[in-house]
């Protein structure tokens, strides 16, 4: 725990509070001068835990504080994403297992959208929900349609196109790897609703239902995969998977598809003739 650091971030934070917001008054002192912010003893009510504990916390001197009671410090302070990562940090040296807001990775920064388009590999970027926020023309060009879909997650479990026409063996190399990722997602942020509308969709189709409810994974993202794929333009080949996440964006990813066709089968020995009529 880093105690100073902990504590300077929560002091500030707790100044900048005015208590009228929870219909709270600034305490004075002897003086009759009203203190800034909220107290550590208005912080133990609001949070709903023991005259003191706040004040432990602060000091660094609670061993273990809960999830829960982070979360409530954090939405009590209004902490931003930043904030509640500091939080985490400084209080438990491990990065949070979920953002404070649960859509906080449903867009990201105007330079990820741009970084696509720089790209000669097929790249696309997408929200936390896998809702398709920015692609380049390589990745169009892999879809029969010739449209990408509005979210690649529901395409490739719940689309046809996808099932039986792009990727390779579904039924293994791809259904259960992305189940997968979809499960640890809605773990991570139960509170998503677009996570949570995939889950009820995919546990309801005939053919990606009895996967979710088969063995699960432990696989969370497809970084360094390769797999089969079926190419609109280019026939079937490997696609290597390279995935990132904005850091202000968790959930999101900007994802980069190098795809390689099949060689090429070996076509009629030279001088012999194609069957058929003869001339």
């Amino acid at each position: 725990m880093q105690r100073e650091d902990l504590r300077n971030l929560l002091t500030d934070s707790r100044a900048r509070i005015d208590p009228a917001d929870y219909g709270l008054t600034r305490p004075s002192d002897p003086r009759g001068r009203h203190a800034k912010g909220l107290t550590q003893f208005q912080m133990d009510w609001l949070i709903k835990c023991r005259p003191g504990t706040y004040g432990r916390f602060e000091c660094g001197r609670l061993k273990s504080p809960s999830n829960a009671f982070l979360q409530r410090v954090a939405e009590i302070l209004k902490f931003t994403a930043h904030e509640w990562l500091s939080l985490w940090v400084y209080a438990t040296g491990s990065r949070p297992p979920y953002p404070l807001d649960p859509t906080a990775g449903d867009d990201v920064p105007a330079v990820w959208k741009q970084i696509v388009h720089e790209l000669d590999s097929m790249a696309y970027v997408n929200g936390a929900g896998w809702e398709l926020l920015a692609h380049n023309e390589a990745f169009t060009a892999m879809f029969p349609s010739g449209a990408p879909p509005r979210n690649t997650l529901r395409w490739m479990l719940l689309d046809d196109e996808a099932r039986d026409e792009v990727l390779i063996d579904w039924e293994r190399r791809w259904a259960p790897l992305v189940i997968s990722q979809l499960r640890a997602a809605h773990a991570a942020n139960p509170d998503h609703p677009t996570l949570a509308q995939l889950v009820t969709e995919v546990r309801q189709d005939p053919r990606a239902g009895p996967v979710y409810r088969g063995d699960p994974m432990a696989y969370a993202h497809p970084d360094g995969d390769a797999r089969p794929l079926h190419h609109a333009r280019l026939g079937p080949g490997t696609v290597r998977i390279g995935a990132a996440e904005p850091l202000r964006s968790p959930g999101a990813r900007l994802m980069i598809i190098q795809f390689t066709p099949d060689a090429p089968t070996a076509g009629p020995a030279a001088g012999s003739r194609p069957r058929g009529r003869s001339a």
